[in-house]
């Protein structure tokens, strides 16, 4: 082999035909000039047919040597016997390259620091995959990948990794009550027949426009007088986004009162009521009508009752420590299955302000740490290019802080989605690692490859050839960015793809009268 041509992240070596018939894409190979050694991942191969020579008066002569090239991407540097993703100096063109074999690689990274779990194994030399804990947890990362790639499973093993931390806290949002059933796991699951979510926990701002659908330029005597009977009903002079307790029947009582209020002005001088009181409307008399209407319904819609139930003051720490609090079992799913759809963003969104600001409250020399895994995160921290309201960009704000700041305050982010370039690019620029999984959409791959290295962007393109369950590590929390496949957790999420084919091809089938009656009975999610 011969070396060409090096730049700052890309290597392209000349071989003959021998050398590249024991290559393969995304194998390692050790460039060293004698002072230092690069490490190289195989990016891509170029073969030039063998060309025979003829002579027309001699015939067949021979054949010329095969003119190949391979592309690689740099990986890093071995300083000490060991591998670094750092580079500090580049070797020249004059150097000795050799392919790195399973001994080579295992005593290149070394023993795994204490600090350290087991993510799984890379594929290509049967080593297993470590992943330094610190550096994963103390930054924000995200988790990325087609549906059926294996996500939701390389979630619950990062959770089984955490719940074996005695002091651990991690809160996961959970959609679909994926997660629900893992024993290492606490559920708490919101909704009727489950635990309330007052809607006073929510700011005046979400109740006015995500739960009453209350548009602010337009509705602004509504806004008046709904934030003037907010307020008498709080009985309290605190701001209007801190979570105290009211009951909405107050509130609605007084609304109707201003609907339906007449004033005296006097008497009648004259006529059959002389003597008589005089009334006139009140300022918002027949003017309150809709909001009334709106307020009924809510109270009136079983799939709120949630939301509109009484609950008090003291409930708020109620809700906290169950989410929030540290026992037996530290790891949290947040089950929301239950909850309208349309509802979901606005609890995830307020649930993390509450806990976020709580998390604030701690010393910060004798902090403990918290993650928050942020499941089919697209739903609800979608990217500001799609034109989002008022109502959607202050949902945001929460997640934004976070991503900005929250490193500070032990708060980190788990992004995991299907869809990479529907996610707030705010939050993805803030991730420091990636564990990224099957993807086919060249315009999610486009998005991947804008928040990551350099160095990494070239092997996305081999991600639509991944098994499920296999997946690249990239920052700084491994020591080499190679192809792994995850380790089962003891238990799998409910996530797993139906095989429909097999299932129609047995005995049976639906009993729709028992679905039908589920459906009456309002038993079916929102």
């Amino acid at each position: 082999m011969k070396l060409i041509k090096i730049s700052g992240d890309r290597v392209q070596i000349k071989t003959d035909s021998a050398h590249l018939k024991a290559l393969r894409i995304n194998d390692l190979l050790r460039l060293d000039d004698g002072n230092l050694a690069i490490v190289c991942i195989v990016t891509g191969l170029t073969g030039n047919d063998t060309m025979d020579i003829y002579d027309f008066d001699q015939e067949f002569l021979g054949q010329t040597a095969s003119n190949s090239t391979i592309d690689c991407g740099i990986l890093g540097s071995i300083v000490g016997g060991k591998f670094t993703k750092s580079i500090d100096v580049y070797p020249s063109t004059n150097v000795e390259i050799s392919v790195v074999s399973d001994t080579d690689f295992a005593n290149m990274l070394g023993v795994a620091g204490a600090s350290s779990f087991v993510l799984g194994s890379y594929k290509a030399y049967g080593a297993t995959a470590v992943v330094d804990g610190n550096k994963l947890f103390q930054r924000h990362f995200a988790i990325l990948g087609n549906t059926g790639s294996g996500k939701s499973v390389t979630v619950a093993s990062l959770l089984h990794q955490i719940s074996k931390r005695k002091n651990s806290n991690a809160i996961l949002f959970d959609l679909h009550g994926e997660y629900s059933g893992l024993d290492f796991v606490k559920t708490v699951k919101i909704g009727n027949g489950e635990m309330a979510f007052p809607m006073w926990f929510m700011p005046f701002k979400d109740i006015y426009s995500n739960i009453f659908r209350i548009k602010d330029e337009s509705a602004t005597v509504q806004l008046s007088v709904l934030r003037s009977a907010f307020n008498a009903a709080r009985r309290s002079e605190a701001t209007e986004d801190a979570p105290i307790a009211f009951s909405l029947d107050d509130v609605l009582d007084d609304i109707k009162s201003a609907n339906t209020e007449t004033i005296c002005v006097g008497e009648y001088v004259s006529g059959d009521k002389k003597g008589l009181p005089k009334y006139e409307k009140g300022e918002f008399n027949g003017k309150l009508t809709t909001l009334v209407t709106l307020i009924e319904d809510r109270l009136l819609d079983r799939r709120y009752d949630f939301m509109c139930r009484q609950a008090p003051q003291e409930y708020l720490h109620v809700f906290l420590d169950a989410i929030f609090g540290i026992s037996d079992k530290n790891i949290k799913v947040v089950d929301l299955s239950d909850a309208p759809h349309d509802m979901v963003p606005v609890i995830i969104a307020v649930i993390t302000k509450l806990i976020y600001s709580v998390q604030l409250q701690q010393d910060r020399i004798d902090m403990t740490p918290l993650c928050i895994f942020c499941d089919e995160a697209h739903a609800y921290i979608p990217s500001s290019d799609f034109g989002l309201g008022a109502s959607q960009r202050r949902l945001l704000e929460v997640f934004e802080l976070i991503a900005k700041e929250g490193r500070k305050f032990g708060t980190t982010l788990c992004v995991a989605s299907q869809r990479p370039s529907e996610l707030n690019k705010t939050i993805m620029a803030q991730c420091a690692n990636f564990i990224v999984m099957k993807m086919t959409n060249d315009v999610d791959k486009a998005m991947v490859k804008g928040v990551l290295p350099e160095s990494s962007r070239a092997i996305i393109d081999t991600l639509s050839l991944f098994s499920a369950g296999d997946c690249f590590v990239i920052g700084d929390c491994v020591d080499i960015t190679l192809k792994t496949r995850v380790d089962l957790p003891p238990q799998l999420p409910n996530s797993n793809t139906v095989d429909t084919w097999d299932v129609w091809g047995k005995e049976g089938g639906l009993d729709v009268r028992t679905l039908v009656d589920g459906l009456i009975g309002n038993d079916l999610p929102a």
